[in-house]
């Protein structure tokens, strides 16, 4: 057997096609190779069949990701067993009550994998949405959220009318999930609805680095920037869930459409308009022109707070001034007075390392909009902030149908 087992890494389909034969012979060795992380069978070999026997490898798996001496034993198991497919459906919903919460997590991720297909599922998932444990309640909710709104949202709300009482939270953020808030119940809505307007009345203001694209204008005409921009359905918005809700939807799942849905308008922020998202729908530097003709004046920026890679274009009454992108393109214009004085990424790949800035001392977008406007991350108490900021659709979020799900911060 272990001879067989070695022969995976070098005859694999053959070795692969006598393990699946032997069926529930072969599982307790197999499982023994993935318990034993100094082996030189490949993990993922290993799981490959173990899915490929199917049934009569599902409970053991169960019993070894129960029983895994290690994290890392414990994710070979797991990789394992929730790749059986719609097929074990019933397998992973019997599981849903094992007594492991790291079993029931597993469950729930091969119930997720199965996509829409896992709506027989939808009744044990929702039951736990009260689990002890944070993974599990967590992965319950991904799972919901994958298997869809037209199959999951109806026994959502039937859990917030009526109960249990623990459960009801955890079937909000799941509704938010998959659906947003047009998944809401109406009193659902009313109520999220109010307790934004209420956050508005005193909300902080606190600076954070974007990751993404922000707009800023000279000007606190918020609905003159929501017809420059074609927005349409503005709903009140703090800043936090503003922001947040851009920023989920733009590095999410799905098509383009959806990433490019929703923009944030700020409230006036001392004399500044911002819109964070993507707030051109096609060529920005025609847009960049066309908005700073309007408003005397129109900055762009882009910026990556895992990278700190980033970009701004600066014009002014009809001209772009200013263009520049670490992603390489051509820069256009003068350089701007900061960019004097401080390296870009581009100026440090012509410098020797020796010379690079020791203290992330450079030209970045943070830096640019700092001296030419505001900084989303410098915003603080001693801003002066007039109005709301509202979220609204683009016309790709119009064309989409409606706002993008996901459990935010308000």
């Amino acid at each position: 057997m272990r001879e067989l087992m070695f022969r995976l890494s070098t005859d694999g389909q053959a070795a692969r096609a006598e393990l699946v034969a032997l069926g529930a012979d072969a599982v307790g060795p197999l499982i023994a190779e993935l318990f034993d992380e100094g082996s030189p069978v490949g993990w993922s070999d290993i799981g490959m069949v173990l899915r490929s026997i199917g049934r009569p490898a599902f409970a053991p798996l169960a019993e070894g990701i129960a029983a895994a001496p290690t994290r890392e034993v414990e994710r070979r198991c797991g990789w394992a067993f929730m790749g059986f497919g719609v097929d074990l459906l019933d397998d992973y919903v019997g599981a849903l009550g094992h007594p492991s919460p790291r079993v029931r997590e597993n469950a729930a991720l091969g119930i997720q994998y199965c996509g829409e297909f896992g709506a027989p599922a939808v009744p044990g998932l929702v039951a736990l949405l009260d689990d002890e444990d944070d993974e599990v309640r967590r992965r319950v909710i991904w799972a919901l959220g994958e298997i869809g709104e037209s199959a999951v949202a109806s026994d959502l709300r039937w859990v917030r009318r009526h109960g249990p009482g623990r459960r009801r939270a955890a079937a909000l953020q799941a509704l938010a999930e998959v659906g947003g808030i047009e998944a809401f119940s109406e009193a659902d809505r009313a109520a999220v609805e109010r307790l934004i307007r209420v956050k508005l009345v005193d909300e902080r203001i606190e600076g954070d680095e974007p990751c993404g694209r922000w707009l800023a204008l000279p000007t606190g005409d918020q609905a003159a920037v929501l017809e420059a921009l074609d927005l349409s359905e503005p709903r009140p918005a703090t800043m936090r869930l503003g922001r947040a809700a851009v920023e989920s939807a733009s590095h999410g799942p799905g098509p383009d459409e959806r990433r490019r849905a929703i923009v944030f308008v700020s409230p006036q922020l001392d004399d500044w308009t911002l819109v964070f998202g993507y707030w051109a729908p096609d060529r920005e530097l025609d847009a960049i022109r066309e908005l700073s003709t309007r408003f005397g004046q129109a900055q762009a920026y882009w910026y990556d707070d895992q990278t700190g890679s980033s970009g701004w274009t600066i014009a002014e009454s009809g001209q772009v001034i200013r263009h520049y992108s670490d992603a390489g393109e051509e820069p256009i214009g003068e350089r701007l007075p900061i960019e004097l004085t401080k390296p870009t990424f581009a100026d440090m790949e012509e410098l020797p390392p020796e010379e690079w800035p020791t203290d992330d001392d450079y030209c970045d977008a943070l830096a640019v909009a700092a001296t030419m406007s505001i900084s989303p991350a410098e915003l603080g108490p001693d801003t002066r902030v007039r109005g709301n900021g509202v979220l609204a659709l683009t016309r790709a979020g119009r064309e989409y149908g409606k706002f993008p799900a996901g459990a935010l911060p308000i």
